[in-house]
């Protein structure tokens, strides 16, 4: 008989009901039952749902705060090489400045070696002589060389001797000499006088040394 089958015994009747016999047996149960702690699982459950929503807005938060703090520090570093290129720039004019001031002092240190010579040169003239025209030329690689240009309209080659003898009591030696002479006594020499520091002796400047 199947289980929760009704059996009619001898078709008697009890107050118009059947008699029905379970004839269903006990069985164990399949599986044991939950413990009672799991119940606590949907709880835990919600609750990190609720925590990781709470960090994805930290940390969209957070992300935020980083990139401004990023714009920042990079406006400040333009800033900052802004502030170098100018600081350079700054340099720059200063060694610019400093140079030419050394060229100067360099330009006064030899005018006052030539202004002697100067000097020199027009008290060795003649009241008979005159000069056309005087040029000396420093080069600021080599201040010991300077390069002579006389142009005399009188005096001749008598000048000549006498302004070279006061050239050479400064203290210069001429090299590379070369003299034109004209007409009525005029006359041009050009030399490259270079200073002797050491030389206290008369030269004879009227020779092309070499």
């Amino acid at each position: 008989m199947g289980s929760g089958e009704c059996l009619k015994t001898n078709k008697i009747m009890e107050n118009n009901n059947h008699i029905c016999h379970d004839l269903k047996t006990d069985r164990p149960d399949i599986e044991q039952p939950l413990p009672a702690a799991l119940t606590f699982l949907p709880i835990l459950f919600g609750l990190s749902v609720v925590g990781a929503i709470a960090l994805n807005v930290l940390f969209v938060f957070q992300l935020k705060a980083s990139e401004k703090a990023k714009q920042e520090w990079s406006d400040k570093g333009t800033d900052e090489s802004s502030q170098q290129d100018k600081i350079g720039d700054k340099v720059k004019g200063i060694k610019t400045e400093q140079r030419r001031g050394e060229d100067i002092r360099k330009w006064v240190e030899g005018s006052r070696q030539m202004q002697p010579l100067v000097i020199a040169i027009a008290r060795s003239m003649d009241v008979k002589s005159s000069i056309a025209e005087l040029s000396l030329f420093r080069d600021l690689a080599n201040p010991n060389q300077v390069r002579i240009g006389l142009k005399f309209d009188k005096g001749g080659a008598k000048q000549l001797d006498s302004t070279l003898g006061a050239i050479n009591a400064m203290g210069y030696r001429s090299y590379s000499a070369n003299q034109t002479q004209g007409k009525s006594g005029a006359l041009d020499y050009q030399a490259t006088l270079i200073w002797q520091k050491n030389n206290t002796e008369s030269i004879n400047l009227t020779s092309n040394n070499e």
